[in-house]
């Protein structure tokens, strides 16, 4: 498999990506607003929130392409210091719904300051081996430890399970999505070949979820909800579409990345998939803790963790599969 499918001229391909995606995301904005005023004239309830969503949907886009913009202009040591930053204030939400008591602070200490800055340091190394076992083997053992010194047994289990969760979501998972541009796949691209892959898998996370939200509205089904108390709209069609369009515009862009054809193509259904569940997770979540949306914490609409929740799950798929096709050959 060829290294670099890339044009010599990354750079200026970059900047005509991310104008043609302005023009679109622009006009989709500028069309749904129209629609949105006439429903909101013919009082067509259903339809008028369908198209608010729609817009927040939209809204997303801008943030992909600022995120892609920021790896073009700082580059890789740009992309982690953000990603580290993000991590630190999604595992500080998460920690403020979770049950903390006293004997929990010196293992909080070592998430946040510890943890989390060593695991994007490692990446910034290309120390994979380390940095794929640090949360989920290192933290998972040490945490316990050094809560169970101050011999507090009260909700020991659940306190324990929350700051390894807080863990591996807000950090572990998220800090995948800048390894993606680490990787043996990518490592000979120039910096604006690496935003671009940053930019392919950004944009199908973000549209998997627009052709979710719009196959959804379509089928309106009941029957085929995925997780109905969690979700009241996802549908199983809506999964399927979604996994459907992600792969044939992967497939259609694969240039941009170091996949064939049909490698890109199956990135861009797993990538939906993964996607799909990690918003079902992240929300089973928050029920599960009392509340809808992280952003209730805030008192804002979305928290920062309702802004993450498709790319937790997408980035660490989407990062094992480039290494893998990297070191087993394409098919």
């Amino acid at each position: 498999m060829s290294a670099l499918h890339l044009n010599i001229d990354s750079y200026t391909l970059f900047w005509y990506y991310i104008l043609g995606l302005v023009l679109l995301i622009g006009l989709a904005h500028i069309t749904t607003y129209f629609f949105n005023v006439r429903a909101a004239r013919l009082n067509l309830k259903t339809q008028r929130a369908f198209l608010l969503r729609t817009q927040r949907h939209l809204s997303t886009f801008w943030w992909v392409l600022i995120a892609a913009i920021l790896v073009m202009v700082f580059g890789v040591t740009g992309a982690l210091v953000v990603c580290a930053i993000v991590s630190f204030m999604g595992l500080r939400e998460f920690v403020t719904l979770t049950p903390v008591k006293s004997g929990d602070y010196r293992a909080l200490f070592f998430s946040f300051f510890v943890f989390l800055p060593l695991q994007y340091v490692l990446i910034g190394l290309q120390e994979f081996g380390f940095f794929t076992v640090l949360i989920p083997v290192y933290a998972f053992l040490l945490l316990p430890i050094l809560t169970i010194v101050h011999a507090d047994t009260d909700r020991f289990l659940s306190r324990s399970a929350s700051m390894q969760w807080g863990l591996m979501i807000a950090v572990y998972c998220l800090s995948h999505t800048v390894a993606i541009l680490q990787t043996q796949a990518v490592i000979d691209f120039s910096t604006a070949g690496k935003a671009l892959m940053l930019l392919f898998f950004l944009i199908l996370v973000r549209f998997s979820m627009l052709w979710q939200h719009l196959a959804d509205y379509a089928f309106r089904s009941r029957t085929t909800r995925i997780a109905a108390k969690i979700h009241s709209r996802m549908t199983w069609q809506g999964f399927v579409v979604s996994a459907l369009m992600n792969a044939l515009i992967a497939a259609a862009f694969f240039k941009l990345t170091p996949f064939t054809f049909w490698q890109a193509a199956i990135a861009g259904a797993l990538i939906a998939s993964s996607a799909v569940f990690g918003r079902l997770v992240m929300r089973g979540i928050t029920y599960s803790l009392g509340i809808k949306d992280w952003g209730e914490l805030t008192g804002g609409q979305q928290g920062v963790m309702d802004r993450l929740d498709a790319f937790l799950y997408a980035a660490p798929i989407f990062f094992h599969y480039a290494q893998f096709v990297t070191e087993h050959g394409g098919f």
